[in-house]
């Protein structure tokens, strides 16, 4: 599976957009900021093949034309939809043969894409009313993949044998030896089974709640794989309406030994679909000789799990894989090894699955091949594609202060702080960095700043650089804080830590436990206008995610600034917004050094709560 190109007439900020792949890589990523358009292209292209895969049942409704054009083991297939007639290579169809799609399209998010995640569940829960009764032809073309796969994920790739390169990279990053693990599975009452029936230990057709078809032969045999003799009733817990099932791990493979593992995971996943997979567990010793079971490991180091496992599992399957930002969760030392080890996992998949990867991670890029990377822009309200040098997504992305050449390997935060006796203060990006120095110049220019200022590139990056439990255990006595925007970085800032100020006028604060890490949201300027975009004037609660307060907003209303300030038309409720991204390095580096220093007053909390803190 290859896409080759994309056309797209109108899909919410993508106008008129066309999309060319001409490389030879199997993955393409795509740099940009936020809010440059990177999601809402992962959008279309699952809308477009939702329409088709949707076609022969009737659904031929979308609200903008496109063309794609994709490459199956060869041969070329292009469909047209002109809000009318769908045309394939060339020819008006009523229907859509199921030859000419792709496999499967799996689909990665974190949760932050409400409108991904509200596709692929609505597509879900269609699919999990057919299953029951599914011929072994049966099976889903979408797959979303987030967190809560973690369990089926790994318990499946520790399942595998030796050989399985995907679940030997695995474990040598989780810290997992070579050992023998079970397996332990939970079920409960499954979304199809009746309230009313009742499991009868000598009627074989209650059995599992009355599952059938594949379900029914996949339990069969994962029963056959536990290791001590038993009887039905000893599986099932009639008080607590549960089955329990220890799968040994060496029978397993020798019962699944001719099952591909693509079947697997989905019998596996048909399970969750149903609502009926209540856990799936494992416990083993780790190399440091500690007991340690599944959910002992972070979101962060089951990034790699993840992607992983998902190559592993559909190497065989014509697939689009679309990552969104699978990066942003990752130690920056992860992030720059990240595609290297994707690229040697996967080499010899590249014929079969074709990967689109958004980023906005530097350290991500910066030790990739170029023509693997397309620069996402915004120009006169419409999306561009770009095919540029690494240096210059660089220098895009970091509003060009950080300039990249093809020697340099990654950003090193960890070279300041070890160069510094000083607190520090994170920043979402280079521009924030710039003002904060300023800010604190403007409003105390007898004094140094008791704090360094460096840039952690985005939200995401931030986030997960300090949740990392090894950045405090390498810098025990280092006094750490992080700045957020009052947007959607909101989501960012609420997995820090507990609160400890509530009041959003003096920056809301969460404290991270057993750390001195401090992680403040901008805050909430006075003025009607910028206030009214964070704060519920009927609640007096927050807006969360959907609050639109970035660093440039604390100087709204000041003389001269005004030409930098729009309505957000994407927005029905009217919210000012800093008009565009290039502009913010002019505004950092011109403007705001021009202002007064009661221009600033709104950064005092900012520096307030700092020198609190500091010992």
């Amino acid at each position: 599976m290859r896409l080759k190109s994309v056309f797209i007439s109108e899909y919410k900020n993508l106008k008129e957009f066309t999309l060319n792949f001409d490389s030879q890589s199997f993955i393409d990523i795509f740099i940009g900021k936020n809010g440059s358009g990177k999601s809402n292209l992962f959008e279309a292209i699952i809308l477009i093949f939702k329409h088709l895969i949707e076609f022969d049942k009737g659904d031929k409704r979308t609200d903008y034309t496109y063309e794609i054009i994709y490459d199956l083991e060869g041969k070329e297939h292009t469909y047209k939809w002109d809000g009318t007639d769908l045309s394939y290579n060339g020819r008006k169809r009523k229907t859509v043969s199921k030859n000419t799609l792709p496999d499967n399209i799996l689909v990665y998010y974190s949760g932050h894409n409400d409108t991904v995640s509200t596709i692929i569940d609505a597509y879900q829960e269609h699919f999990s009313k057919r299953i029951k009764k599914a011929d072994i032809d049966e099976s889903r073309k979408f797959l979303g993949i987030g967190s809560g796969y973690k369990n089926i994920l790994l318990g499946v790739l520790l399942l595998q044998p030796e050989s399985s390169k995907a679940k030997t990279y695995v474990c040598d990053k989780l810290g997992i030896p070579v050992q023998s693990i079970d397996i332990s599975l939970t079920l409960k009452r499954p979304v199809f089974a009746r309230n009313d029936l009742v499991i009868d230990r000598f009627e074989e057709s209650t059995f599992y709640w009355g599952t059938k078809g594949i379900t029914l032969d996949f339990l069969k045999k994962i029963v056959s794989c536990i290791k001590a003799s038993f009887n039905h009733a000893e599986l099932y817990d009639f008080d607590r309406d549960l089955y329990h099932i220890k799968i040994d791990g060496d029978l397993y493979r020798e019962v699944f030994k001719d099952t591909p593992v693509t079947e697997q995971f989905r019998f596996f996943d048909n399970l969750n679909t149903l609502e009926m997979l209540e856990e799936m567990s494992a416990e083993f010793i780790l190399a440091d000789a500690t007991k340690a079971c599944i959910n002992q490991f972070s979101d962060g180091q089951f990034q790699s799990v993840y992607i992983y496992s998902i190559l592993e599992f559909f190497k065989d399957r014509k697939c689009l894989l679309l990552l969104d930002e699978p990066d942003c969760f990752l130690h920056p030392e992860w992030q720059h090894a990240f595609l290297k080890q994707v690229l040697d996992i996967a080499e010899e998949k590249q014929q079969m699955n074709h990967i689109l990867m958004s980023s906005h991670s530097a350290s991500t890029i910066a030790p990739m091949n170029s023509a693997m990377l397309s620069l996402v822009v915004i120009e006169d309200s419409k999306v561009k594609q770009e095919k540029v040098s690494k240096a210059e997504i660089i220098r895009s992305l970091s509003g060009g202060l950080i300039t990249f050449t093809e020697e340099e390997a990654r950003l090193n935060i960890k070279h300041v702080i070890d160069h510094t006796d000083k607190p520090i203060l994170f920043t979402e990006g280079i521009t924030d960095e710039i003002i904060i120095e300023t800010a604190w110049n403007k409003l105390f220019p007898d004094k140094a700043m008791p704090f360094e200022v460096q840039n952690a590139f985005s939200c995401g990056f931030m986030r997960n650089l300090v949740m990392d439990k090894n950045l405090y255990e390498n810098y025990p006595d280092k006094i750490f804080f992080t700045l957020f925007d009052f947007d959607e970085a909101y989501n960012d800032w609420n997995q820090l830590g507990t609160e400890i100020q509530s009041d959003p006028e003096k920056c809301l604060v969460k404290k991270k436990n057993g750390a001195e890490l401090y992680s403040m949201l901008l805050p909430v300027s006075p003025n009607s206008v910028i206030k009214k975009q964070v704060i519920n004037p009927n609640t007096g609660g927050n807006y969360g995610k959907n609050s639109l307060l970035t660093i440039e907003h604390l100087f709204y209303g000041q003389k001269g600034v005004e030409a930098f300030f729009m309505v957000d038309e994407t927005r029905t409720d009217g919210f000012i917004k800093f008009k565009a991204d290039s502009a913010k390095v002019k505004f950092a580096k011109e403007i705001v050094p021009n202002l007064c220093k009661d221009a600033f007053n709104n950064f005092l909390p900012i520096f307030d709560l700092i020198q609190s803190k500091i010992k």
